[in-house]
């Protein structure tokens, strides 16, 4: 596997690599920055409800037990996500939407 510093080596040197090798560089530093700690837990059977569409309890990551399941955030929100109300923000229960065609 390759090393941080690697990877750090070949994404501040563009020049000497081609493109294409410093895009998997970057992205390998992002998945492992993104990867290295989970962001939140659920419980196993919440895991279910997920699955299924439903809401399930998601608890911080400092709160883990054994047999949790981790979930990670992939990307940070953008700054102006908070301005509108998501529906995700919404108490209550969430209304499915339509699968993507």
């Amino acid at each position: 596997m390759i090393n941080e510093d690697r990877l750090r080596q070949i994404e501040e040197n563009p020049d000497s690599h081609e493109a294409e090798v410093v895009a998997m560089a970057q992205e390998l530093l992002q998945l492992r920055r993104t990867l290295g700690a989970p962001w939140a837990v659920v419980q196993p059977l919440g895991e279910i409800y997920v699955e299924d569409g439903n809401a399930a309890m998601i608890w911080p990551a400092s709160l883990a037990e054994r047999g949790d399941v981790c979930l990670y955030r992939l990307q940070r929100p953008s700054p102006g996500a908070d301005a509108a109300p998501p529906a995700a923000k919404q108490r209550g229960r969430r209304k499915k939407l339509p699968a993507p065609e």
